[in-house]
């Protein structure tokens, strides 16, 4: 917002009394300082340009222009239907700027109450909406209105639950940035188009749609205007005139009311098309209302990585070169000898002098003895077999302000690079110590392609195609990690080893579109873990998810996990998790 749209006309207001009208000036200037804070308006950030090209290697879109600054409308120019994300974005940005704002300014917070309450009375019924309007009424009060009613959630339990996690997923964490907007927006989006590919009734309200003569941006939240739009000065825009862009919405969403049995069992659970190099395996999922396992209900896809450079891990080789001689150091350490001496054997290949003397003077003093006077010598191993399962989902895409205290940390780095560090960093203490291990990551799109990638299986050698394949891995799409579980653990039950290890790299909570509620994730997530360490697997996870320690319990608590404080120091700490786990 600039200043000029909070000018006013003589006797215009939107509230009957003045006390009133100044509150909500004083909100719509939070919400346009709150822009400027909190980097609505950023340009060129290492965090922008990674996700313009994410989004323009996803979309297959028309490249950006070299000179031009990267912002978040460059960002979604990406998209093919450029009007229904801007609609979506905004909506949500305006979303994270208000939760920004509670938390960091306490004297705002009433007059925020106050308008989101009058916003709240003007909504309309969603259940006398049609069909394709209540998704986008829906997401405009879940953004800025505190939520839907009761009514509303009872009938409609499907679209509000997905709604809720998404924009719980990626704006209600304290520091949410511009790219948490910009990788929801991306995630409705997909979920949109997926819909529309599914239900062909759908392309009249698309078409509608992108036939709209309608402005992109004007959506029913505070909008996020361009700069480089000047406002005319002779009819500057009244408060009534502000409020209204807010308080109403005037765009047609993209899409029909989904019921929460749409969701799980309708167009979304469609199954794509296999490659030819790819394996399907069906897995049970347990349904908590059921109180039993849905028979066959996930389709895991397992694959191949798309291959990247090797350069991704000479480079962390290099940044790492202190840390990785320590590591490997340490693990050396742990590696046993080739053989073991073992005593008091019945036969062997030598004598253990000690022990004939002993049976010499037993013979002599009329006792029995003991015949075990042979040492034999064994080959040792460790046995251990460790799979590290780790979270692609688009969630991982956020970036990392840099930590003072971590000189191997740098601005910008998105969290699935961090992870991949540590992985980069684990493969060197793993070759040290000579320990069986593989590398695998998942992502989700509904419940029949949960794609489970194959970047390091265990029998294979950690070579250069490995590291490309390492190189190549990036975010996609959710998190279905109920299923990723159970398909990890059956190639670790097939492992012949002592100590079974499943280590998880997550950066929060299971979410996938088609789940229902966050409640049913979780609880499959969990009943997966249970089922790992009832196989004689010991499952672990690693997360960042800092604010929401009463859930991780929840989830984990059974079988164990830690929260990495900051996730900057993932690479340093993950290799002494291990050791303790294995030792």
């Amino acid at each position: 917002m600039t200043g000029k749209q909070f000018s006013c006309r003589a006797g215009s207001s939107d509230f009957e009394d003045e006390a009133s009208n100044f509150r909500l000036y004083k909100v719509l200037a939070a919400h346009g300082a709150g822009q400027i804070e909190y980097g609505t308006h950023a340009a060129n950030t290492p965090a922008l340009i990674a996700l313009q090209q994410d989004f323009h290697q996803a979309f297959q879109t028309k490249p950006p222009l070299r000179r031009e600054p990267v912002t978040y409308r460059t960002v979604l120019r990406q998209f093919p239907d450029l009007a229904t994300a801007t609609r979506i974005f905004t909506t949500l940005e305006n979303g994270r700027i208000d939760r920004r704002l509670r938390r960091a300014y306490r004297g705002i917070r009433r007059d925020l109450d106050f308008i989101a309450e009058r916003l709240r009375a003007a909504r309309p019924d969603l259940t006398q909406l049609p069909p394709e309007r209540q998704w986008t009424e829906i997401l405009f009060q879940i953004a800025l209105c505190g939520g839907v009613d009761a009514m509303a959630r009872q009938q409609l339990p499907g679209i509000v639950a997905t709604l809720e996690q998404i924009t719980t997923r990626y704006l209600d964490t304290p520091t949410a940035e511009l790219t948490d907007t910009l990788l929801a927006t991306r995630c409705i989006y997909e979920l949109i188009e997926q819909l529309q590919q599914g239900d062909a009734s759908l392309n009249a309200v698309t078409e509608t749609v992108q036939s709209s003569d309608e402005t992109p941006g004007e959506t029913g939240a505070a909008q996020v205007p361009d700069p480089q739009t000047p406002h005319p000065a002779s009819s500057p825009p009244s408060p009534g005139e502000s409020f209204a862009a807010w308080a109403q919405e005037r765009s047609t969403p993209p899409l029909q009311d989904l019921t929460a049995q749409f969701l799980r069992e309708g167009s979304a659970a469609q199954e794509q098309t296999l490659d030819s190099t790819d394996r399907a395996f069906l897995y049970d999922e347990w349904d908590r209302e059921l109180g039993d396992y849905r028979v066959d209900w996930c389709r895991v896809v397992e694959r191949r990585p798309t291959a990247g450079t090797r350069a991704f891990v000479e480079l962390t080789r290099t940044r790492h070169q202190g840390l990785i001689s320590s590591i490997r150091h340490q693990f050396q350490l742990m590696k046993p000898e080739a053989l073991r001496r073992v005593t008091g054997e019945l036969d062997g290949e030598m004598f253990d002098l000690d022990a004939v003397i002993d049976r010499c003077i037993d013979r002599r003093a009329a006792l029995s003895g003991n015949d075990r006077f042979y040492i034999k010598h064994l080959r040792r191993h460790r046995q251990v077999a460790v799979a590290f399962l780790l979270d692609m989902s688009s969630s991982t895409a956020r970036t990392m302000t840099r930590h003072p205290k971590m000189p191997y940390s740098r601005p910008g780095q998105r969290i699935i690079d961090i992870e991949k560090e540590g992985l980069v960093i684990m493969n060197e203490a793993l070759e040290a110590v000579g320990d069986s291990y593989a590398i695998y990551g998942f992502t989700s799109e509904g419940r029949r392609n949960v794609r489970f990638y194959v970047v390091k299986d265990f029998d294979e050698r950690y070579d250069a195609d490995i590291e490309a394949r390492i190189g190549g891995i990036n975010y996609q799409n959710n998190t279905r990690l109920g299923a990723a579980v159970r398909h990890a653990a059956k190639k670790l039950e097939g492992r012949d080893a002592r100590t079974k290890l499943l280590i998880l790299l997550s950066d929060g909570r299971p979410y996938d579109h088609d789940y229902g509620d966050a409640r049913y994730a979780r609880e499959d997530s969990k009943q997966a873990l249970r089922d790992a360490r009832q196989a004689g697997i010991v499952p672990f996870c690693i997360t960042i998810e800092r604010d929401a320690d009463q859930e991780l319990k929840e989830l984990y608590g059974d079988v164990g996990y830690t929260v990495i404080d900051d996730v900057l120091s993932l690479p340093e700490k993950l290799p002494g998790i291990y050791r303790r786990l294995t030792t």
